[in-house]
């Protein structure tokens, strides 16, 4: 489905190597080598940028870049990198984009920055090594010939134990194989990856790593109890599915449920033009989980988990589901239909029922749920609401150290009454317009039946495009999933 723009390789070395040479910089750091000697820069490096300094407009600061060379052939190039930042999310940036001004072909030397790498270097070793892998990202259309440039060959040059710099190689690469997976998967146009798609995705990871997986499609999502799944997705040429994914016989440390409807129309509450042009991406929630389950998998982490990808197209045809309808939820629940446009939360709903039979300790969900989040939040700042304490803050400290932050909203009960329904168990959608992202966790924490339960509200689309990101899916939740599974999987 895709391929890297520029394709990279990356190894550890503990000298350049004579390499030409990229110093990534923060505009402290850059006044400091103005005026401190620096006994580990060569004397010709250092008196020639001192000499571009004296007419460059270099100040150190993101996306700026300034080459410099040697009268004996050394070569290299300063790159800024975002003072503002967390430490790891601006050399995973600057990483990048510095990585972006070198031609495909020539070998490289990435200079690990002092101050960062002793503070913590597994930490600065991986967000380096992730930014020159997502680097030369592109999505490529299915069909489109693969980039056919020469390889950028790079070394991470960093001081420390072979050991520990080869595990945060590792790290990152199955960070990126996930982001990558999941970015793949938002970016396809919709017409070439439905439910059946989604869930063959979903199924080659859990193979791939010797997970058990089970497909159920068509008219067995219904016959196993997914109703509402069905229901979304009958209108719809493409058929719905439901993707199970277990690791381990032991019941689940977690339960992780992703949104999957990968084309939305609003249904028969149809969307106008310019709010469906990115509801290819509506299954942003199913990409994250995935590509979780892939880096989970490439890194081995002993953890019991069991994934529950429900998806659907909401499409409008003769048969689609109405306003005003009456489903029946996997649990038995019954829910009138206020809006076929709030359809993501049905999927969950169903999902979540059937997870709980499977007795996880927790659940986590990620979906592309409510524009109320975005309005809120904007596009980069996940909305997390969560009935559980403990688990919040497990969420958000890996967020955090994944440079995914979340911000929490409250799961505010007095707004349940929003939800009553006079035919039904519960209306699906809130009567108060406002707060919507609010209602829609409150829906849904009536499916968690008193399991500790984290629902994230997230955009997955890089809008404007970013060093690291390209315009298009980003990916995001990947890295804050598996880092959650790596503590717990060490018994924290």
């Amino acid at each position: 489905m895709a391929a890297a723009a520029t394709p990279t390789t990356l190894e550890w070395a503990s000298e350049p190597g004579g390499r030409f040479a990229i110093e990534l910089l923060d505009p402290a750091e850059w006044q400091r080598l103005l005026v401190e000697p620096a006994a580990e820069r060569p004397a010709a490096v250092r008196d020639a940028l001192l000499r571009l300094a004296d007419f460059s407009r270099f100040e150190g600061k993101a996306g700026q870049c300034l080459p410099w060379s040697t009268a004996d052939g050394a070569r290299g190039l300063l790159c800024g990198r975002d003072a503002s930042l967390a430490t790891t999310a601006a050399l995973r940036s600057a990483a990048a984009g510095a990585l972006q001004q070198v031609a495909a072909g020539r070998e490289v030397a990435l200079l690990a920055p002092a101050l960062p790498l002793a503070a913590d270097p597994a930490a600065t070793l991986t967000a380096l090594a992730e930014g020159v892998l997502l680097s030369g990202y592109r999505f490529t259309r299915s069909g489109k010939s693969p980039s056919s440039a020469a390889p950028l060959a790079v070394r991470l040059v960093a001081p420390v134990d072979r050991a520990l710099a080869e595990a945060a190689l590792a790290r990152a690469r199955a960070h990126v194989a996930g982001i990558v997976l999941a970015r793949d998967l938002v970016n396809a146009p919709a017409a070439e990856l439905g439910p059946d798609d989604l869930a063959d995705a979903a199924a080659a990871v859990a193979r791939r790593h010797g997970f058990t997986v089970e497909v159920l499609r068509g008219a067995e999502v219904a016959r196993r109890g997914f109703r509402m799944v069905a229901a979304v997705g009958r209108s719809s040429a493409k058929a719905p599915t439901v993707t199970i994914v277990r690791r381990g016989d032991a019941p689940p440390a977690v339960a992780l449920i992703g949104k999957g409807v990968t084309f939305d129309s609003g249904g028969l509450s149809l969307k106008p033009a310019d709010a469906m042009e990115l509801m290819k991406k509506d299954m942003g929630g199913a990409a994250a989980v995935i590509g979780a389950l892939e880096s989970i998998g490439t890194l081995r982490l002993d953890l019991p988990l069991l994934a529950v990808i429900p998806s659907a197209e909401n499409m409008v045809g003769p048969d689609a589901f109405r306003p005003g309808d009456i489903l029946t939820a996997y649990d038995g629940t019954t829910v009138e239909i206020g809006n076929t446009d709030a359809e993501g939360r049905l999927l969950l709903a169903d999902a979540f029922g059937y997870a709980r039979e499977q007795k996880p300790a927790r659940l986590i969900d990620y979906a592309t749920l409510t524009g109320a989040a975005r309005a809120a939040l904007g596009p980069d700042l996940p909305a997390l609401f969560c009935s559980d304490e403990p688990l919040a803050a497990a969420l958000e400290a890996a967020a955090r150290a994944a440079d995914e932050p979340l911000w929490r909203l409250p799961l505010h009960a007095p707004y349940d009454r929003h939800l009553d329904s006079a035919i039904a168990d519960v209306n699906h959608v809130g009567s108060e317009k406002r707060a919507g992202a609010i209602t829609a966790a409150l829906f849904l924490r009536r499916f968690a039946g008193g399991l500790p339960f984290a629902h994230v509200d997230l955009y997955a689309w890089e809008d404007r495009g970013r060093p690291e990101t390209p315009k298009g899916g980003n990916g995001m939740g990947v890295r804050t999933l598996t880092r959650l599974a790596e503590q717990w999987a060490r018994g924290g």
